[in-house]
């Protein structure tokens, strides 16, 4: 017995010196033991990963079977207009001797919604169908704001057939503007000198066979339009399945300057108007040129002012020549309207007159330290100045400007 326990005692304390040679001088024996335990630990298998547990629809190992089947997976809706909504329902049909599970997937967008059943409001996720009984497959969608003639959308439907796991439905068409306006955007009728300036425009559909102009507003009254409806030909061109030429005239006594207002096209099947921006340039009694340092589009009437430190301000000058016939008074602006609001005018004679004609020099200016302000294409500001002049004319600008 005695050399048992001999025995154990020589055995611990070569163990424990095999611990002692391995740690570092700041190690102790339970740092040693903690060590390989973390070591024995580290080498250990991980559990796997729990199952996830499917909800589609599983065929059963062993007949009889369902047979699901579709007999238009793919819907052509046509035509429909931007931003509209629509629906269809497809048919699912059990052709099989098993009871067929339904259940409905993924979609290929936002826009598209499906579920089982005759309306959106109680259609299922998923139903079971008898054998020789039908399902209704109801899908709706929704256009984008843009014309898109490739339109396609649908989803996908799982089954419990062993054949035909997975169905995919679709309704694909064009989707359009209910209006072309041609041209786009803005009719520009050019300048206008001592008689009326006129322009051929259209409006056409793809959508509307037998719209109608029912009304063409012009705010000012100076704009007058004649529509005349188009025919076949014209019509074939582009697809279009009713529409109108506008034959539209500027008459010739708008104020001199640029001329611009928003026509209103009002039809039989919207309750809001098309609106289309006409815009011309009547070159009276007054005229603008440039001086130098001032930039100034002649297209478009419009005053370049760039770019300048709102501490700083900034001023324009233009040449104002003005036939003063028939004036009983110095000519003089009246009334001044500018966006930015803070733009002020004034005007001083320039040079000596040659006969009726009078030459001005007109001066714009910003004043130093008022708000940063961004004047763009796409938000212009304006400079309205009403004059004493005999003919009624006044002096109408575009401003673009970034004052930072």
């Amino acid at each position: 017995m005695q050399k048992v326990l001999v025995g154990v005692g020589l055995l611990g304390g070569v163990l424990v010196a095999v611990l002692m040679l391995r740690q570092s001088p700041e190690q102790t024996l339970a740092d040693s033991l903690k060590q390989m335990q973390a070591e024995r630990k580290a080498v250990a298998p991980e559990s796997p990963p729990p199952k996830t547990v499917s909800d589609l629809p599983v065929a059963s190992e062993q007949g009889p079977w369902p047979v699901a089947v579709i007999e238009d997976p793919v819907f052509e809706f046509g035509r429909m207009p931007v931003m509209g909504r629509n629906s269809h329902r497809f048919i699912v049909e059990n052709r099989g001797e098993a009871e067929l599970e339904l259940k409905a997937g993924n979609t290929t967008c936002k826009c598209t919604k499906f579920g089982f059943g005759e309306t959106a409001e109680t259609a299922l996720d998923r139903v079971k169908v008898a054998p020789g009984e039908k399902a209704v497959l109801l899908i709706n969608w929704k256009a984008g704001d843009a014309p898109d003639r490739a339109f396609r959308h649908g989803g996908d439907v799982h089954t419990n057939d062993p054949k035909n796991p997975l169905l995919k439905v679709a309704v694909e068409g064009a989707i359009e503007m209910p209006f072309d306006v041609m041209p786009q955007f803005t009719w520009d009728f050019g300048s206008i000198y001592d008689k009326a300036a006129t322009f051929k425009g259209g409006i056409a559909s793809r959508l509307h066979e037998k719209f109608t102009i029912k009304n063409v507003e012009s705010p000012s009254g100076k704009v007058r339009v004649d529509v005349i409806p188009m025919s076949i030909e014209e019509l074939g061109t582009d697809s279009f399945v009713g529409g109108y030429t506008l034959q539209a005239e500027v008459a010739q006594d708008i104020p001199s300057g640029l001329f611009s207002e928003e026509l209103l096209l009002w039809t039989s099947v919207s309750e809001d108007p098309v609106r289309i921006t006409v815009k011309a340039r009547k070159f009276g009694a007054i005229r603008l040129q440039p001086l130098p340092g001032t930039q100034l589009n002649p297209e478009t009437l419009t005053l370049m002012m760039g770019s300048f430190r709102a501490s700083e301000g900034k001023e324009f000058q233009l040449l104002v020549i003005v036939d003063e016939k028939d004036m009983q008074e110095p000519f003089a602006i009246t009334k001044t309207e500018a966006d930015p609001s803070f733009i002020s005018a004034a005007i001083a004679p320039l040079g000596e007159p040659s006969g009726t004609v009078h030459r001005y020099r007109l001066t714009l200016k910003i004043p130093p330290g008022r708000p940063t302000t961004q004047r763009t294409a796409n938000n212009p500001g304006f400079i309205r100045l009403q004059t004493n002049h005999t003919s009624g004319d006044s002096i109408s600008l575009g401003v673009m400007m970034y004052s930072n």
